[in-house]
Protein backbone atom coordinates (compact mmCIF):
# COMPACT_ATOMS: atom_id res chain seq x y z
CA UNK A 1 0.00 0.00 0.00
CA UNK A 2 2.64 2.54 1.01
CA UNK A 3 4.59 2.05 -2.23
CA UNK A 4 1.84 3.85 -4.17
CA UNK A 5 0.06 5.87 -1.47
CA UNK A 6 3.13 7.54 0.04
CA UNK A 7 4.00 9.47 -3.14
CA UNK A 8 0.42 10.70 -3.42
CA UNK A 9 0.26 11.77 0.23
CA UNK A 10 3.59 13.61 0.02
CA UNK A 11 2.96 15.07 -3.42
CA UNK A 12 6.03 13.46 -4.98
CA UNK A 13 5.80 14.42 -8.65
CA UNK A 14 7.54 16.07 -11.56
CA UNK A 15 7.51 19.86 -11.55
CA UNK A 16 6.45 19.97 -15.21
CA UNK A 17 4.81 17.87 -17.90
CA UNK A 18 7.78 15.47 -18.13
CA UNK A 19 6.70 12.36 -16.18
CA UNK A 20 8.61 11.29 -13.09
CA UNK A 21 8.89 7.51 -12.68
CA UNK A 22 8.26 6.25 -9.15
CA UNK A 23 9.27 2.67 -8.37
CA UNK A 24 6.71 0.49 -6.57
CA UNK A 25 8.19 -2.70 -5.05
CA UNK A 26 5.85 -5.65 -5.57
CA UNK A 27 4.25 -7.63 -2.76
CA UNK A 28 5.43 -10.80 -4.50
CA UNK A 29 7.90 -11.32 -7.31
CA UNK A 30 11.01 -9.45 -8.33
CA UNK A 31 9.80 -6.82 -10.81
CA UNK A 32 8.97 -3.33 -9.57
CA UNK A 33 5.94 -1.54 -10.89
CA UNK A 34 6.23 2.03 -12.11
CA UNK A 35 3.91 4.85 -11.07
CA UNK A 36 4.41 7.97 -13.17
CA UNK A 37 3.52 11.52 -12.20
CA UNK A 38 3.55 14.72 -14.21
CA UNK A 39 2.19 18.20 -13.61
CA UNK A 40 -0.66 18.69 -16.06
CA UNK A 41 -2.52 21.99 -15.91
CA UNK A 42 -1.40 22.48 -12.32
CA UNK A 43 -2.67 19.03 -11.32
CA UNK A 44 -0.32 16.30 -10.09
CA UNK A 45 -1.37 13.44 -12.34
CA UNK A 46 -0.47 9.94 -11.16
CA UNK A 47 -0.78 7.26 -13.84
CA UNK A 48 -1.02 3.68 -12.65
CA UNK A 49 -0.16 0.59 -14.65
CA UNK A 50 -2.48 -2.39 -14.81
CA UNK A 51 -2.27 -4.47 -11.65
CA UNK A 52 -3.69 -4.95 -8.15
CA UNK A 53 -2.95 -2.23 -5.60
CA UNK A 54 -3.85 -2.96 -2.00
CA UNK A 55 -5.47 -0.35 0.24
CA UNK A 56 -6.06 -0.69 3.99
CA UNK A 57 -7.08 2.79 5.17
CA UNK A 58 -9.16 5.82 4.25
CA UNK A 59 -6.75 7.81 2.10
CA UNK A 60 -7.09 11.59 1.94
CA UNK A 61 -6.15 12.57 -1.61
CA UNK A 62 -4.58 16.06 -1.63
CA UNK A 63 -6.00 18.94 -3.65
CA UNK A 64 -5.16 19.18 -7.34
CA UNK A 65 -4.38 15.50 -7.71
CA UNK A 66 -5.47 13.05 -10.41
CA UNK A 67 -5.40 9.25 -10.09
CA UNK A 68 -5.58 7.67 -13.54
CA UNK A 69 -5.66 3.92 -14.18
CA UNK A 70 -4.61 1.85 -17.15
CA UNK A 71 -7.97 1.46 -18.94
CA UNK A 72 -11.68 2.15 -18.68
CA UNK A 73 -13.06 -0.98 -16.91
CA UNK A 74 -16.62 -0.46 -18.19
CA UNK A 75 -18.43 -1.25 -21.41
CA UNK A 76 -21.56 0.82 -20.84
CA UNK A 77 -23.35 -1.01 -23.67
CA UNK A 78 -23.00 -4.12 -21.49
CA UNK A 79 -22.37 -2.80 -17.96
CA UNK A 80 -22.49 -6.16 -16.17
CA UNK A 81 -19.71 -7.56 -18.38
CA UNK A 82 -16.62 -8.19 -16.27
CA UNK A 83 -13.43 -6.79 -17.81
CA UNK A 84 -10.15 -8.58 -18.33
CA UNK A 85 -8.55 -7.83 -14.98
CA UNK A 86 -5.04 -8.19 -16.39
CA UNK A 87 -5.69 -4.95 -18.28
CA UNK A 88 -7.13 -3.00 -15.35
CA UNK A 89 -5.94 -0.96 -12.39
CA UNK A 90 -7.68 -2.50 -9.38
CA UNK A 91 -7.57 -1.14 -5.85
CA UNK A 92 -8.20 -4.04 -3.47
CA UNK A 93 -9.25 -3.46 0.13
CA UNK A 94 -7.37 -5.74 2.52
CA UNK A 95 -9.75 -5.25 5.43
CA UNK A 96 -13.43 -4.50 5.81
CA UNK A 97 -16.49 -4.57 8.02
CA UNK A 98 -17.42 -8.05 9.24
CA UNK A 99 -18.60 -7.26 12.79
CA UNK A 100 -22.14 -5.91 13.20
CA UNK A 101 -21.29 -4.30 16.54
CA UNK A 102 -18.02 -2.63 15.56
CA UNK A 103 -17.58 1.08 16.36
CA UNK A 104 -17.89 2.44 12.84
CA UNK A 105 -19.65 5.81 12.75
CA UNK A 106 -18.53 6.90 16.21
CA UNK A 107 -14.87 5.94 15.92
CA UNK A 108 -12.35 8.68 16.67
CA UNK A 109 -10.16 7.93 13.65
CA UNK A 110 -11.71 7.40 10.22
CA UNK A 111 -8.34 6.77 8.57
CA UNK A 112 -8.04 3.46 10.40
CA UNK A 113 -11.77 2.66 10.52
CA UNK A 114 -12.90 3.02 6.91
CA UNK A 115 -11.19 1.95 3.71
CA UNK A 116 -11.36 4.00 0.53
CA UNK A 117 -10.60 7.46 -0.82
CA UNK A 118 -11.48 10.93 0.48
CA UNK A 119 -11.28 13.35 -2.42
CA UNK A 120 -10.20 16.93 -1.80
CA UNK A 121 -11.00 19.80 -4.16
CA UNK A 122 -9.84 19.61 -7.77
CA UNK A 123 -9.32 15.85 -7.60
CA UNK A 124 -10.02 13.44 -10.45
CA UNK A 125 -10.22 9.64 -10.31
CA UNK A 126 -10.54 7.93 -13.68
CA UNK A 127 -10.18 4.48 -15.27
CA UNK A 128 -9.94 2.39 -12.12
CA UNK A 129 -11.70 -0.50 -10.39
CA UNK A 130 -12.14 -1.07 -6.68
CA UNK A 131 -13.05 -4.14 -4.63
CA UNK A 132 -14.20 -3.88 -1.03
CA UNK A 133 -14.47 -6.71 1.48
CA UNK A 134 -17.26 -5.48 3.78
CA UNK A 135 -19.71 -8.34 4.34
CA UNK A 136 -22.19 -6.56 6.61
CA UNK A 137 -23.60 -3.13 7.39
CA UNK A 138 -22.67 -2.37 11.00
CA UNK A 139 -25.40 -1.47 13.46
CA UNK A 140 -24.23 2.08 14.07
CA UNK A 141 -24.27 2.72 10.30
CA UNK A 142 -27.96 1.88 10.14
CA UNK A 143 -28.84 5.56 9.70
CA UNK A 144 -25.85 5.94 7.35
CA UNK A 145 -22.73 7.90 8.22
CA UNK A 146 -20.84 6.90 5.09
CA UNK A 147 -18.24 4.32 4.31
CA UNK A 148 -18.09 5.28 0.65
CA UNK A 149 -15.38 3.99 -1.64
CA UNK A 150 -15.23 7.62 -2.68
CA UNK A 151 -16.08 10.30 -0.15
CA UNK A 152 -15.51 14.03 -0.17
CA UNK A 153 -14.20 15.96 2.79
CA UNK A 154 -16.73 16.38 5.56
CA UNK A 155 -17.99 15.08 8.87
CA UNK A 156 -17.57 11.45 9.93
CA UNK A 157 -21.02 11.41 11.55
CA UNK A 158 -24.18 12.13 9.60
CA UNK A 159 -24.75 15.03 12.02
CA UNK A 160 -21.71 17.30 12.24
CA UNK A 161 -22.66 18.45 15.73
CA UNK A 162 -22.16 14.97 17.19
CA UNK A 163 -18.37 14.93 16.99
CA UNK A 164 -15.34 16.77 15.60
CA UNK A 165 -14.11 13.74 13.64
CA UNK A 166 -13.85 14.20 9.87
CA UNK A 167 -13.50 11.92 6.87
CA UNK A 168 -9.96 10.78 6.14
CA UNK A 169 -8.48 12.99 8.85
CA UNK A 170 -9.44 16.04 6.78
CA UNK A 171 -10.47 19.51 7.95
CA UNK A 172 -14.12 18.63 7.29
CA UNK A 173 -14.61 21.44 4.78
CA UNK A 174 -16.53 20.33 1.70
CA UNK A 175 -14.79 19.54 -1.57
CA UNK A 176 -15.30 21.27 -4.93
CA UNK A 177 -14.63 20.34 -8.55
CA UNK A 178 -14.29 16.61 -8.07
CA UNK A 179 -14.56 14.14 -10.97
CA UNK A 180 -15.09 10.39 -10.60
CA UNK A 181 -15.21 8.76 -14.02
CA UNK A 182 -14.90 5.33 -15.62
CA UNK A 183 -14.95 3.43 -12.35
CA UNK A 184 -16.07 -0.11 -11.52
CA UNK A 185 -16.87 -1.27 -8.00
CA UNK A 186 -17.07 -4.65 -6.31
CA UNK A 187 -16.96 -6.76 -9.44
CA UNK A 188 -13.65 -8.55 -8.86
CA UNK A 189 -15.19 -11.05 -6.41
CA UNK A 190 -18.77 -10.77 -7.64
CA UNK A 191 -18.90 -13.95 -9.70
CA UNK A 192 -17.74 -15.93 -6.64
CA UNK A 193 -20.24 -14.17 -4.32
CA UNK A 194 -23.22 -13.75 -6.63
CA UNK A 195 -25.14 -16.72 -5.23
CA UNK A 196 -25.13 -15.03 -1.80
CA UNK A 197 -27.03 -11.97 -3.04
CA UNK A 198 -30.41 -12.08 -1.31
CA UNK A 199 -29.80 -15.56 0.10
CA UNK A 200 -31.74 -16.45 3.26
CA UNK A 201 -29.75 -16.43 6.52
CA UNK A 202 -31.51 -18.18 9.42
CA UNK A 203 -32.07 -16.01 12.47
CA UNK A 204 -31.26 -12.77 10.65
CA UNK A 205 -34.71 -11.19 10.43
CA UNK A 206 -35.81 -10.48 13.99
CA UNK A 207 -36.90 -6.92 13.19
CA UNK A 208 -39.90 -6.48 15.48
CA UNK A 209 -38.55 -3.55 17.53
CA UNK A 210 -36.06 -0.71 17.24
CA UNK A 211 -33.65 -2.44 19.62
CA UNK A 212 -31.24 -3.23 16.81
CA UNK A 213 -28.41 -4.14 19.18
CA UNK A 214 -30.61 -6.49 21.17
CA UNK A 215 -32.43 -8.20 18.33
CA UNK A 216 -30.83 -9.74 15.27
CA UNK A 217 -32.16 -7.59 12.46
CA UNK A 218 -29.55 -8.29 9.78
CA UNK A 219 -26.86 -8.77 12.42
CA UNK A 220 -25.23 -11.62 10.50
CA UNK A 221 -22.91 -11.07 7.53
CA UNK A 222 -24.39 -11.76 4.11
CA UNK A 223 -20.98 -12.84 2.81
CA UNK A 224 -21.06 -10.59 -0.27
CA UNK A 225 -17.68 -8.86 -0.39
CA UNK A 226 -18.54 -5.26 -1.09
CA UNK A 227 -18.40 -1.68 0.23
CA UNK A 228 -20.82 0.29 2.38
CA UNK A 229 -21.51 2.96 -0.28
CA UNK A 230 -20.21 3.73 -3.74
CA UNK A 231 -20.10 7.54 -3.57
CA UNK A 232 -20.84 9.40 -0.32
CA UNK A 233 -20.79 13.18 -0.12
CA UNK A 234 -21.06 13.85 3.63
CA UNK A 235 -22.34 16.87 5.46
CA UNK A 236 -19.48 19.30 5.93
CA UNK A 237 -18.36 22.07 8.27
CA UNK A 238 -18.52 24.95 5.77
CA UNK A 239 -21.85 26.60 4.93
CA UNK A 240 -21.48 26.17 1.15
CA UNK A 241 -20.91 22.42 1.51
CA UNK A 242 -19.53 20.38 -1.39
CA UNK A 243 -20.12 21.49 -4.96
CA UNK A 244 -19.34 20.74 -8.56
CA UNK A 245 -19.10 16.97 -8.10
CA UNK A 246 -19.27 14.99 -11.36
CA UNK A 247 -19.77 11.20 -11.45
CA UNK A 248 -19.77 9.56 -14.89
CA UNK A 249 -19.61 6.04 -16.35
CA UNK A 250 -19.75 4.33 -12.98
CA UNK A 251 -20.71 0.68 -12.44
CA UNK A 252 -21.22 -1.13 -9.13
CA UNK A 253 -22.08 -4.81 -8.76
CA UNK A 254 -23.08 -4.42 -5.09
CA UNK A 255 -23.06 -2.14 -2.06
CA UNK A 256 -23.98 -2.99 1.53
CA UNK A 257 -25.84 0.32 1.91
CA UNK A 258 -26.64 3.03 -0.68
CA UNK A 259 -25.22 3.26 -4.15
CA UNK A 260 -24.75 7.05 -4.28
CA UNK A 261 -25.88 9.43 -1.55
CA UNK A 262 -25.49 13.22 -1.45
CA UNK A 263 -25.88 14.35 2.16
CA UNK A 264 -26.09 17.84 3.59
CA UNK A 265 -25.40 20.96 1.56
CA UNK A 266 -24.48 19.97 -2.01
CA UNK A 267 -24.62 22.21 -5.08
CA UNK A 268 -24.08 21.80 -8.83
CA UNK A 269 -23.56 18.05 -8.76
CA UNK A 270 -24.31 15.53 -11.49
CA UNK A 271 -24.40 11.75 -11.87
CA UNK A 272 -24.43 10.53 -15.45
CA UNK A 273 -24.30 7.08 -17.07
CA UNK A 274 -24.25 5.10 -13.83
CA UNK A 275 -25.28 1.47 -13.38
CA UNK A 276 -25.74 0.28 -9.79
CA UNK A 277 -27.20 -3.04 -8.75
CA UNK A 278 -27.69 -5.13 -5.61
CA UNK A 279 -27.67 -2.45 -2.93
CA UNK A 280 -28.55 -2.92 0.72
CA UNK A 281 -30.52 0.33 0.74
CA UNK A 282 -31.59 3.05 -1.72
CA UNK A 283 -29.50 3.17 -4.88
CA UNK A 284 -29.61 6.88 -5.77
CA UNK A 285 -30.33 9.21 -2.85
CA UNK A 286 -30.32 12.89 -1.97
CA UNK A 287 -30.32 13.41 1.79
CA UNK A 288 -30.21 17.10 2.31
CA UNK A 289 -31.99 17.06 5.67
CA UNK A 290 -32.29 20.81 6.44
CA UNK A 291 -29.32 21.91 4.30
CA UNK A 292 -31.28 22.41 1.06
CA UNK A 293 -29.06 20.85 -1.61
CA UNK A 294 -29.65 22.49 -4.98
CA UNK A 295 -28.88 21.94 -8.66
CA UNK A 296 -28.53 18.16 -8.35
CA UNK A 297 -28.96 15.98 -11.46
CA UNK A 298 -29.10 12.23 -11.99
CA UNK A 299 -29.13 11.49 -15.72
CA UNK A 300 -29.16 8.42 -18.00
CA UNK A 301 -28.56 5.98 -15.16
CA UNK A 302 -29.84 2.56 -14.11
CA UNK A 303 -30.76 1.16 -10.68
CA UNK A 304 -31.32 -2.59 -10.24
CA UNK A 305 -32.54 -4.54 -7.21
CA UNK A 306 -32.38 -1.98 -4.39
CA UNK A 307 -32.33 -3.31 -0.84
CA UNK A 308 -31.48 -6.89 -1.79
CA UNK A 309 -28.42 -7.16 0.48
CA UNK A 310 -30.83 -6.72 3.38
CA UNK A 311 -33.70 -8.50 1.63
CA UNK A 312 -37.28 -7.33 2.20
CA UNK A 313 -36.15 -4.55 4.56
CA UNK A 314 -35.35 -1.10 3.12
CA UNK A 315 -34.47 0.47 -0.20
CA UNK A 316 -35.83 1.94 -3.41
CA UNK A 317 -34.27 2.83 -6.72
CA UNK A 318 -34.42 6.56 -5.99
CA UNK A 319 -35.13 8.35 -2.72
CA UNK A 320 -34.87 11.85 -1.32
CA UNK A 321 -34.76 13.08 2.26
CA UNK A 322 -34.91 16.84 1.97
CA UNK A 323 -33.73 19.17 -0.81
CA UNK A 324 -34.20 22.42 -2.66
CA UNK A 325 -33.98 21.15 -6.25
CA UNK A 326 -33.14 17.97 -8.16
CA UNK A 327 -33.63 16.61 -11.69
CA UNK A 328 -33.99 12.89 -12.45
CA UNK A 329 -33.64 12.53 -16.22
CA UNK A 330 -34.02 9.29 -18.17
CA UNK A 331 -33.51 6.93 -15.25
CA UNK A 332 -34.25 3.21 -15.37
CA UNK A 333 -35.41 1.27 -12.32
CA UNK A 334 -35.58 -2.52 -12.17
CA UNK A 335 -37.04 -3.79 -8.93
CA UNK A 336 -39.29 -6.70 -7.92
CA UNK A 337 -42.71 -6.64 -6.34
CA UNK A 338 -42.07 -8.29 -2.99
CA UNK A 339 -44.36 -10.92 -1.49
CA UNK A 340 -43.14 -10.66 2.10
CA UNK A 341 -41.60 -7.25 2.88
CA UNK A 342 -40.66 -6.69 6.52
CA UNK A 343 -42.68 -3.89 8.15
CA UNK A 344 -40.81 -1.07 9.84
CA UNK A 345 -40.93 -1.68 13.61
CA UNK A 346 -41.52 2.01 14.29
CA UNK A 347 -44.76 2.45 12.33
CA UNK A 348 -45.45 -0.72 10.34
CA UNK A 349 -44.65 0.97 7.02
CA UNK A 350 -43.21 -0.90 4.05
CA UNK A 351 -40.03 0.83 2.95
CA UNK A 352 -38.65 -1.37 0.16
CA UNK A 353 -39.60 -1.63 -3.53
CA UNK A 354 -42.78 0.42 -3.17
CA UNK A 355 -42.28 2.62 -6.24
CA UNK A 356 -39.52 3.95 -8.49
CA UNK A 357 -39.13 7.24 -6.60
CA UNK A 358 -39.92 7.83 -2.92
CA UNK A 359 -39.76 11.30 -1.43
CA UNK A 360 -39.43 10.99 2.33
CA UNK A 361 -40.14 13.42 5.12
CA UNK A 362 -38.05 11.32 7.53
CA UNK A 363 -34.39 11.50 8.60
CA UNK A 364 -34.66 15.22 9.29
CA UNK A 365 -35.91 16.03 5.80
CA UNK A 366 -36.88 19.57 4.86
CA UNK A 367 -38.39 20.70 1.57
CA UNK A 368 -38.41 24.51 1.70
CA UNK A 369 -40.89 26.69 -0.12
CA UNK A 370 -40.23 26.65 -3.84
CA UNK A 371 -38.65 23.18 -3.80
CA UNK A 372 -38.58 21.37 -7.12
CA UNK A 373 -38.26 17.70 -8.09
CA UNK A 374 -38.30 17.11 -11.85
CA UNK A 375 -38.73 13.61 -13.31
CA UNK A 376 -37.88 13.84 -17.00
CA UNK A 377 -38.58 10.44 -18.54
CA UNK A 378 -38.33 7.03 -16.90
CA UNK A 379 -38.30 3.28 -17.46
CA UNK A 380 -39.81 1.26 -14.61
CA UNK A 381 -39.66 -2.55 -14.81
CA UNK A 382 -39.48 -5.70 -12.76
CA UNK A 383 -36.26 -7.76 -12.78
CA UNK A 384 -37.44 -9.70 -15.84
CA UNK A 385 -37.97 -6.51 -17.83
CA UNK A 386 -41.78 -6.38 -17.61
CA UNK A 387 -42.92 -2.74 -17.42
CA UNK A 388 -44.93 -1.53 -14.46
CA UNK A 389 -48.03 0.41 -15.51
CA UNK A 390 -50.16 2.82 -13.55
CA UNK A 391 -53.39 0.94 -14.24
CA UNK A 392 -52.08 -2.08 -12.31
CA UNK A 393 -50.57 -0.05 -9.49
CA UNK A 394 -51.69 1.68 -6.32
CA UNK A 395 -52.44 5.39 -6.04
CA UNK A 396 -50.62 7.70 -3.61
CA UNK A 397 -49.70 5.08 -0.98
CA UNK A 398 -48.28 1.54 -0.91
CA UNK A 399 -50.51 -1.50 -1.24
CA UNK A 400 -49.39 -5.14 -1.05
CA UNK A 401 -48.17 -6.45 -4.40
CA UNK A 402 -48.48 -3.10 -6.19
CA UNK A 403 -46.24 -0.19 -7.13
CA UNK A 404 -47.34 3.32 -6.19
CA UNK A 405 -48.20 5.99 -8.77
CA UNK A 406 -49.04 9.60 -7.93
CA UNK A 407 -50.35 12.53 -9.93
CA UNK A 408 -47.59 15.11 -10.09
CA UNK A 409 -47.89 18.84 -9.50
CA UNK A 410 -48.22 19.35 -13.25
CA UNK A 411 -50.88 16.63 -13.58
CA UNK A 412 -48.85 13.68 -14.89
CA UNK A 413 -49.29 10.23 -13.33
CA UNK A 414 -45.79 9.04 -12.42
CA UNK A 415 -44.18 6.18 -10.42
CA UNK A 416 -43.54 7.92 -7.11
CA UNK A 417 -45.06 8.66 -3.78
CA UNK A 418 -44.53 11.07 -0.92
CA UNK A 419 -43.90 9.40 2.43
CA UNK A 420 -45.27 11.67 5.16
CA UNK A 421 -47.16 14.94 4.94
CA UNK A 422 -45.04 17.42 6.87
CA UNK A 423 -44.10 19.46 3.80
CA UNK A 424 -45.43 20.33 0.35
CA UNK A 425 -43.22 18.66 -2.23
CA UNK A 426 -43.42 19.97 -5.79
CA UNK A 427 -42.98 17.12 -8.26
CA UNK A 428 -43.01 17.84 -12.00
CA UNK A 429 -43.10 14.76 -14.23
CA UNK A 430 -42.58 14.55 -18.00
CA UNK A 431 -42.74 11.35 -20.03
Amino acid sequence: YSSWSAPIKSGTCSSDCTPMSISMPPKTGDTDGVLSCSLEGGVKTYRFPAGIFEIDEQLLVPEKTAIIGANDPNDMSEPTKTPDWKEQTLFLATRGVTDYLMNYCHAQDMVNTRVGFVLSSYVTVRDVAYQGVDTIRPEDNGALCGGGVFETKGCAENDCSVSSVNTGGSDGMGSAYVTIENVRLNDYYFIEDQALVGAAIPGNYNCTSTDFRGECCFCKPNGVRSSQVGVWVPASRNPEGSRYIFVNNFVASSTQADGINFHGKVDHTEVRNAYFQNAGDDIYAVWGAVSNPINITFRDSVAVNPGILRPNWYGNCVATYGLQSVVFANLTCKTPTLEHPIPSPSDGAITISTSMFVFYNSFGASYPEGNSIKIEGWIFEDLEGKPYVASAGARDAPEPGKMVWTQSTNGVLAPYYVNGVQATINVYAYQ
